[in-house]
C-alpha cells in the first residue's frame, strides 16, 4: 500500500480533529442536560467509525476492475477507446476509489503511472472511458494494477491488487506499393525500387493481351505492339525456384527514434505485396535477448498478421543491421535474403 500524500494527510487530521469535537460536543450536552436523546446520538457516533469500516471493507472486498478495448487490431494512428468498469455487486456504495494502471509495450516501454479517481454505486457498474490515438505499432497493455478505496469517514483507506490485462494490437498503415514481381528481384533494390534482373525466376509468356492502365512497362509486347499500333501486354506464369526471405530489423536507437516503425512499416508493405502476388515467403526476426531468430512461412494475410502479434513482443536492439549481420555469420542464407531497414529494403542473393 503507498504512503498518504501529505494532502490526505491533512484531509485525515481534519476530519479525525472534527470527529472527535463533534464526540466532546455530545459528552457536554448528554451532561449537561441529561436527557435520553444525547446520549443516543453520542453512541452513534462512537460506533459510527467501526460501522463504517466494517462495511467498507465489506463493500471493497467484493469490488471489481476491468477493462476492455474497443478494438484488438489497430493501425497505427487510429483512435481507439479503452473502457474501465468498476463493479460493486453490494449494496453499499464507496464515494472515492482509486485505480491505478499503466500503458506499455515491449518496444517502448513506459514507467509512468495513471490514475483515475472514481465513485462505486451501489449494485451498478461505473465505467469511463480512456481515449488512445497510438501513432506507433506494437501490442500495448492496458494493465490494472490496483484499487483503493476510503470508508464514508475517509478515516481508513483499503488496497488491493487487481492484476488485469487487456492488450492492443496496432499494425502498420497499409500503404499503396509496387506489385511484386519475382522476376525483377536478385540484383538488388532500395526504397522499393526493383531492377530488371531476373535471378533466380524464371517466366513463361501464357497469353497477350491489350494493356490497362496501371500495367507496368517492363510487360509490354514491344514488337507487337509496334505492329498492330496499339499496346499490348504480356501475361506471364511465375515459376520461382527461390526462395524469399524478408528479415526485419528490430533497430530502435532511441525511444524516440522512427527507426523501427519504419522498418516496420517497410516490412509490412513488403510482405502484403509478395501475399498479393501469392509469393509463399519467410518472415524473420532477430530476438537480442533469446539470441535466435524466429522464421515463419507466411502464405496469407492471416499467417502474417499473426507473426507480426509475436514480434511485438521482442525487445529492439540499439545495433544498426544486426540482424543480418547474424543471419549471415549464422550461415542461414539461402535464396534471396530481403534486408528490411528504415532506410527501406536491400536483397542479398546467397
Amino acid at each position: 500500500m503507498q504512503k498518504r500524500t501529505p494532502l490526505e494527510k491533512a484531509t485525515l487530521i481534519s476530519e479525525v480533529i472534527t470527529y472527535i469535537l463533534l464526540v466532546i460536543a455530545l459528552i457536554f450536552l448528554s451532561t449537561f442536560y441529561r436527557t435520553g436523546l444525547f446520549v443516543f446520538f453520542l453512541i452513534m457516533v462512537l460506533l459510527l467509525p467501526v460501522v463504517s469500516y466494517l462495511v467498507s471493507r465489506y463493500a471493497f472486498r467484493r469490488m471489481s476492475i476491468r477493462a476492455e478495448s474497443s478494438t484488438a487490431f489497430a493501425q497505427s494512428s487510429d483512435s481507439i477507446t479503452v473502457r474501465i468498469l468498476l463493479d460493486n455487486p453490494t449494496l453499499f456504495p464507496l464515494p472515492d476509489c482509486l485505480i491505478r494502471y499503466h500503458i506499455t509495450s515491449s518496444f517502448y516501454p513506459c514507467e509512468d503511472e495513471w490514475q483515475a479517481v472514481c465513485p462505486s454505486y451501489a449494485k451498478n457498474v461505473f465505467s469511463f472511458e480512456l481515449p488512445l490515438e497510438i501513432k506507433r505499432c506494437g501490442c500495448y497493455q492496458i494493465r490494472l494494477h490496483s484499487l483503493e478505496a476510503y470508508d464514508f469517514l475517509h478515516f481508513f483507506r483499503f488496497h488491493k491488487e487487481t492484476p488485469h490485462l487487456t492488450e492492443v494490437r496496432v499494425f502498420p498503415r497499409e500503404v499503396e506499393t509496387e506489385p511484386f514481381e519475382p522476376s525483377d528481384y536478385g540484383e538488388g533494390f532500395d526504397e522499393f525500387e526493383e531492377t530488371s534482373a531476373r535471378g533466380n525466376t524464371s517466366s513463361n509468356v501464357t497469353d497477350i493481351r491489350e494493356y490497362i492502365p496501371g500495367d507496368r512497362l517492363q510487360r509490354i509486347h514491344w514488337k507487337l505492339s509496334a505492329k498492330i499500333d496499339k499496346l499490348m501486354v504480356k501475361e506471364n506464369e511465375h515459376t520461382s525456384s527461390n526462395q524469399f526471405t524478408i528479415l526485419i530489423e528490430l533497430f530502435l536507437p532511441s525511444p524516440e527514434s522512427a527507426a523501427l516503425e519504419e522498418s516496420l512499416k517497410n516490412g509490412y508493405a513488403l510482405a502484403n505485396s509478395l501475399i498479393r502476388y501469392g509469393q509463399a515467403f519467410f518472415l524473420c526476426f532477430y530476438q537480442e535477448c533469446a539470441t535466435e531468430f524466429s522464421k515463419t512461412l507466411i502464405q496469407n494475410k492471416e499467417q502474417l498478421d499473426q507473426a507480426f502479434s509475436e514480434s511485438f513482443y521482442y525487445a529492439p536492439y540499439a545495433e544498426e543491421d544486426l540482424a543480418l549481420s547474424v543471419f549471415q555469420r549464422a550461415g542461414m542464407q539461402g535464396g534471396t535474403i530481403l534486408h528490411v531497414t528504415h532506410k527501406g529494403v536491400t536483397d542479398v542473393v546467397s
